[in-house]
């Protein structure tokens, strides 16, 4: 391979959106989420937009939810140019 070739890098990113489906399902809403477990404002923006949280958040919504972290959260591969 020259130098100045590229190669493709496959990388992973979260996706929530099983977390807003198991949310529907469980007839819990995000203000539950804030009163009972203090989970903050800045927390469900990120899982809003697909941004990385703590394990230990998704292990505790997990727990409350009394779900699996496929539940919560997947991971979807990204294509960047490396």
């Amino acid at each position: 391979m020259s130098k100045n070739s590229r190669r493709k890098a496959t990388t992973i990113k979260p996706s929530y959106k099983p977390f807003e489906k198991t949310l529907i399902d469980k007839g819990v809403k995000k203000k539950d989420l804030k009163e009972n477990l203090g989970i903050s404002p800045s927390t469900l923006h990120k899982m809003k937009h697909d941004e990385y949280i703590a394990l230990d958040v998704i292990a505790l919504l997990c727990e409350y939810l009394e779900c699996e972290i496929t539940d919560i959260v997947e991971f979807v591969p990204t294509d960047n140019q490396a």
